[in-house]
C-alpha cells in the first residue's frame, strides 16, 4: 500500500486560538525547512509555515527532498503555523474518497469540477484517470470549489502550470472564486443528488450508494435510489433527507449510473439531474493479467507476498495493485508499479483482504480477477491516546502514541467520537502532542490508517 509519508503536521497543534508566537525571517520566503527532531517538513512564506499533507501534495511541486533546509527546532517552533499546502495547480486531478466527481485544480486551491470524460481526456489524454489522485475528507476544506469545466476550453493547463511557488498559490484574504452555477431542480429550489464512495470498483466489492435531498421546502415524505434503468428501487427511505445502501459489484465490465427519487409532502416527485447522479465504472476482468498471491490464509500481522503479471501487455502506462476490504466501501492502492509490467511486493495484511490489479494501455482499463487473502486471529494494532497535563482549567495536552508497522499509515485526532467528525490534527507516524482549548465538555478520538481502514483509540472526555 502507497503509505502517507510524514510531511505532516508538526508534533505540536493548538486547536484553538492562542496567543501568537513571535516570528522571524532567519529563512527566506519559499524556504522548505524542517526541524533537528522532526521529519516534517515546511514551506516557508511570510513568516508561516505551511504543512504538506501527504508526499502526492509534495511531489506535485517537487522532485526530491534535495531542497530541504534542516533549521533549530527553536527557529521552527517560531514559526506559526499556516495551514495546509495544495496540489500545485494543472499538475493532478483530484477526488475527494466520498464523492465520485473528478475535479482539476487551479490557482488558489480552486477546486473545479470536470463534468465529462471527453473534456478530462482533452485536458490530460486518453489515460487521464490514471493521473486522479484520492484526497481524504479531512483535506477537502483545505480547498474551494469554483465553476465546473463543461467544455474543456475553459481551463488551461499550460496557464495553471505557471504557478510554479506555493507562495504564488496561497489564497488571498478574502478570495471568492467565481461562483458556480447552480444546477438544475425539478421541483421548487429543491435537488436530489446521489454520490457513491468510489466510481471504479471491481468485482464482488462493496459500495456506500448515498442521495441527499437539500433546499426544499416541502417536507421529504420518501427518498428512493434505482441503479440505472431499474424500476424498482434499490433503497427506500421515509420521511428523512438522505438514504444510502451498500452496493455489491456482481459483474465485470459494467458501466451504471444511481439516481434518485425525492417525494414531497404534496406528492410532487423531484428527480435528481444527470449532473447530479453517480456513475460507476468496473473494468473488464482480464485472464492476461496474472496475480497471486502466497500464502492465502494467514494470522493477522503476518506477511504475505504478491506478484501482478501483465507480461502479455505492451506500452503500459499505468500497473497497480489495490485491496478492497469486505465491508469497506473504499479501495485502497496497495502498490504502484509504473508502467512495468511486473508488479510484486509483500507486506503484513490485518484482516481478510481482495487483492487485484488494475492496468492502463492504449486508453483502455484492464483488471485481474480478485485473489482472498483470508486473515484470522491475531490483534489489529491501534493507536492509543493519553492526556499529559492541564496548562490550564479550559486547556489540555493530548498524546497520541500510534502504531508502527509497513502498512500504517496517517493518524489523526478528531473532536468526537467517529472518524468523520471535525478533525483538529494530522499526526506523524509515531506519536504527535496536541494542545486543545475548551469551553465545555467535549471528547476526543485518535484514528490511525492500519492497512486500508482506520483503527479508533480510545476516547479521552475534558470539561473545564
Amino acid at each position: 500500500m502507497k503509505r502517507l509519508s510524514s510531511l505532516v503536521m508538526a508534533a505540536s497543534l493548538v486547536a484553538a486560538a492562542l496567543s501568537p508566537i513571535a516570528t522571524h525571517a532567519a529563512a527566506p520566503t519559499g524556504s522548505l525547512i524542517k526541524g533537528t527532531t522532526s521529519s516534517s517538513v515546511y514551506f516557508l512564506a511570510d513568516g508561516k509555515r505551511y504543512s504538506f499533507p501527504n508526499e502526492a501534495v509534495y511531489k506535485s511541486w517537487y522532485a526530491d527532498f534535495s531542497g530541504v533546509v534542516t533549521v533549530p527546532d527553536s527557529e521552527l517552533a517560531s514559526y506559526m503555523l499556516g495551514g495546509n499546502v495544495t496540489y500545485r495547480p494543472g499538475v493532478k486531478l483530484i477526488k475527494v474518497t466520498t464523492d465520485p466527481k473528478v475535479y482539476a485544480v487551479s490557482r488558489y486551491g480552486v477546486l473545479r469540477w470536470v463534468t465529462t470524460e471527453e473534456a478530462a481526456a482533452s485536458l490530460y489524454g486518453a489515460n487521464w484517470n490514471t493521473k486522479v489522485d484520492d484526497v481524504a475528507d479531512t483535506f477537502f476544506t483545505n480547498y474551494v470549489v469554483g465553476a465546473p469545466i463543461t467544455i474543456a476550453t475553459s481551463y488551461s493547463v499550460m496557464n495553471e502550470l505557471s504557478v510554479i511557488s506555493f507562495d504564488q498559490d496561497i489564497r488571498p484574504i478574502g478570495f471568492v472564486p467565481p461562483a458556480s452555477p447552480k444546477p438544475p431542480t425539478q421541483s421548487g429550489t429543491a435537488t436530489v443528488s446521489v454520490s457513491i464512495s468510489s466510481s471504479q470498483a471491481t468485482l464482488n466489492q462493496m459500495l456506500l450508494v448515498f442521495a441527499h435531498v437539500t433546499g426544499n421546502t416541502n417536507a421529504i415524505t420518501k427518498l428512493e435510489i434505482y441503479n440505472d434503468g431499474q424500476t424498482v428501487p434499490a433503497s427506500t427511505c421515509f420521511n428523512s433527507l438522505t438514504c444510502s445502501f451498500m452496493y455489491t459489484v456482481n459483474q465485470a465490465p459494467l458501466q451504471t449510473r444511481f439516481r434518485a427519487v425525492a417525494t414531497d409532502s404534496t406528492g410532487a416527485k423531484i428527480e435528481s439531474p444527470f449532473d447530479l447522479q453517480a456513475s460507476l465504472n468496473v473494468s473488464a476482468v482480464s485472464s492476461d493479467i496474472q496475480i497471486d498471491v502466497t500464502p492465502l490464509m494467514l494470522n493477522s500481522g503476518s506477511r504475505a507476498s504478491f506478484t501482478s503479471n501483465a507480461n502479455a501487455f505492451e506500452n503500459i502506462t499505468s500497473h497497480k495493485i489495490y485491496a478492497a476490504i469486505p465491508g469497506e466501501p473504499n479501495r485502497v492502492l496497495w502498490k504502484d508499479c509504473g508502467n512495468a509490467a511486473l508488479c510484486a511486493g509483500s507486506s503484513p495484511f490485518y484482516r481478510t483482504t481482495q487483492l487485484y490489479s488494475q492496468l492502463v494501455t492504449g486508453g483502455q482499463t484492464f483488471q485481474s480477477s480478485a485473489v482472498t487473502v483470508t486473515v484470522s486471529g491475531g490483534t489489529i494494532p491501534k493507536p492509543s491516546l493519553a492526556l499529559t497535563s492541564h496548562p490550564a482549567a479550559n486547556q489540555a495536552v493530548l498524546q497520541l502514541t500510534a502504531p508502527s508497522g509497513e502498512t500504517i499509515g496517517w493518524s489523526t485526532i478528531v473532536q468526537g467520537t467517529m472518524p468523520d467528525d471535525y478533525a483538529i490534527a494530522l499526526c506523524e507516524f509515531s506519536s504527535c502532542e496536541v494542545t486543545v482549548e475548551y469551553s465545555a465538555a467535549v471528547s476526543y478520538t485518535a484514528f490511525t490508517d492500519v492497512g486500508g481502514k482506520l483503527e479508533g483509540s480510545n476516547t479521552i472526555n475534558v470539561s473545564p
